[in-house]
C-alpha cells in the first residue's frame, strides 16, 4: 500500500509541475498591455559602427493611437516569461525600440524589446521570437501612418 501511494504522489507532483511550467511559459500578447484607448510614444534606437566610429541613429514617433494593423501587429508577435534565474541585461545587436503606453496624460506602461529578442516590461524580463522582425513592421506601420 505505501508503495502505490508514494507512486500516486510521485505523479501527482510530476503532473502539478509541468502544469506549473506550462502556464508559466505560456505565450502572452501585447494587446494585453496595449489597447485601442491608448496613445503611444515610440523610439527607435539604431546601434552600429560607420568607419570605425560608433553611432546611433534615433526615430520618435509621439502620440500615435494605437490602430487596429498596430493591435494585429501586436496580437500576431507572442512574447514569454524568461527563465526565472536568467540575467537581467538586455543587449541589442542593432536596434532599440522603446514603446510608451499612455492613457491621456498618465503614462500606465511601457515596453522595452531589443532586436535579439530581451523584452523588459514591468520589470519583468521576457523573450520575443522574431523581434527584428517585429520592430521592422512596426516601425514601417508608424512611418505609414504619420
Amino acid at each position: 500500500m505505501k508503495k502505490t501511494a508514494i507512486i500516486t504522489m510521485v505523479i501527482l507532483l510530476a503532473a502539478i509541475l509541468v502544469a506549473g511550467a506550462i502556464v508559466y511559459f505560456w505565450p502572452h500578447s501585447l494587446t494585453d498591455r496595449i489597447t485601442e484607448n491608448n496613445l503611444l510614444f515610440v523610439t527607435c534606437t539604431t546601434l552600429g559602427t560607420e568607419d570605425g566610429a560608433a553611432y546611433n541613429d534615433t526615430q520618435t514617433w509621439e502620440s500615435n493611437a494605437v490602430t487596429k494593423d498596430i493591435l494585429s501587429l501586436l496580437d500576431e508577435h507572442t512574447f514569454r516569461r524568461n527563465l526565472p534565474f536568467s540575467g537581467s541585461s538586455m543587449t541589442p545587436r542593432e536596434k532599440l525600440l522603446v514603446i510608451s503606453v499612455y492613457e491621456g496624460d498618465t503614462s500606465i506602461d511601457s515596453v522595452i524589446l531589443s532586436d535579439s529578442g530581451e523584452m523588459s516590461m514591468g520589470n519583468t524580463n521576457y523573450t520575443m521570437n522574431g523581434a527584428d522582425k517585429f520592430i521592422r513592421e512596426f516601425v514601417k506601420l508608424l512611418e505609414t501612418t504619420n
